[in-house]
């Protein structure tokens, strides 16, 4: 998808990571959310054990429990086992959906929720930094975004979170204004 004039175009397309162990992590995570919502309850209980074993290793190999990685992982299993309760186990589906669309395109809506977290960035929170950590299309390799330019070190789940820069305020002024071309 592709919308804007040709100064502000945004893209959206497949970003899938094969290369990336933690790529493969998300995907047997997504296919077994999606099977215990076919009603295969143990495959939950399987995801949540997949996740919880993923969250060691990124303490293990961050060696701290606040580096951004680990946040997402461990946010992420809390979610899992908030879900587990038997009332709550409708909400699978909003971590499935979100799983899937990190394993398809890169965008991760818990790394994106973290990221305006106070420790979590160092500007202050406005409108104008919640639209575009929600709006931005992940970029792999963006430097200029804080992206690294090849394979990501904390995982496929840690380039998502970038946020794009400000536009000047005239485009701003301009983006506010709903216009049915872009």
């Amino acid at each position: 998808m592709k919308r804007g004039n040709k100064d502000t175009q945004v893209s959206w397309k497949f970003l899938m990571m094969p290369e990336e162990p933690t790529w493969w992590v998300w995907l047997v995570t997504a296919a077994l959310l999606a099977f215990g919502l076919a009603g295969r309850p143990f495959a939950f209980l399987a995801a949540i054990i997949l996740s919880v074993a993923q969250s060691i290793v990124f303490v293990l190999r961050e060696r701290s429990l606040i580096s951004f990685p680990v946040q997402i992982r461990v946010a992420y299993t809390l979610l899992l086992l908030v879900c587990y309760i038997p009332v709550m186990r409708w909400l699978y589906v909003l971590p499935t959906a979100g799983t899937f669309v990190l394993v398809l395109v890169g965008y991760c809506p818990m790394a994106r929720i973290l990221s305006l977290l106070p420790w979590n960035r160092t500007a202050p929170i406005t409108l104008d930094l919640v639209r575009r950590t929600f709006l931005s299309p992940p970029v792999v390799g963006n430097v200029a975004q804080g992206m690294p330019r090849g394979a990501c070190p904390g995982g496929v789940c840690s380039l998502e979170a970038q946020v794009a820069h400000a536009r000047p305020a005239t485009e701003n002024a301009r983006s506010a204004v709903p216009d049915a071309t872009r």
